[in-house]
């Protein structure tokens, strides 16, 4: 990731975050966490808010918001630091429309309390 750098990152897997298929989606969440990982996760924050409140598709606020669970998951008390914005990046997904991403909405909010 860090070779590559964050811009081409995000331009290489950014078609497949509202990919229709959801295990593309989910696999593509658990690399974006890497990514996270490697660069660090200021460095992807402005592009997770962007992500989540994606107007246009479900699909993208539902992958952002499993990319932030992927995070917690894979970084634990590393997230600590960046965790308020995290949960208000995620947190309007527990009003979303979709059942699907206030399901994981909530099921992010508990990988960070557990972090």
């Amino acid at each position: 990731a860090k070779a590559a750098g964050l811009a081409t990152m995000i331009a290489t897997m950014r078609p497949d975050i509202d990919n229709p298929d959801e295990y593309v989606r989910n696999t593509t969440a658990r690399a974006f966490a890497v990514v996270a990982s490697a660069l660090g996760v200021p460095t992807l924050l402005p592009f997770l808010k962007a992500v989540c409140q994606s107007r246009k598709s479900w699909q993208a606020r539902h992958t952002g918001i499993k990319i932030v669970q992927q995070v917690a998951l894979l970084m634990g008390v590393a997230v600590l630091p960046y965790l308020r914005e995290l949960i208000e990046i995620v947190s309007h997904g527990l009003t979303d429309d979709m059942q699907k991403v206030r399901t994981i909405t909530a099921l992010t909010l508990a990988a960070l309390g557990e972090a």
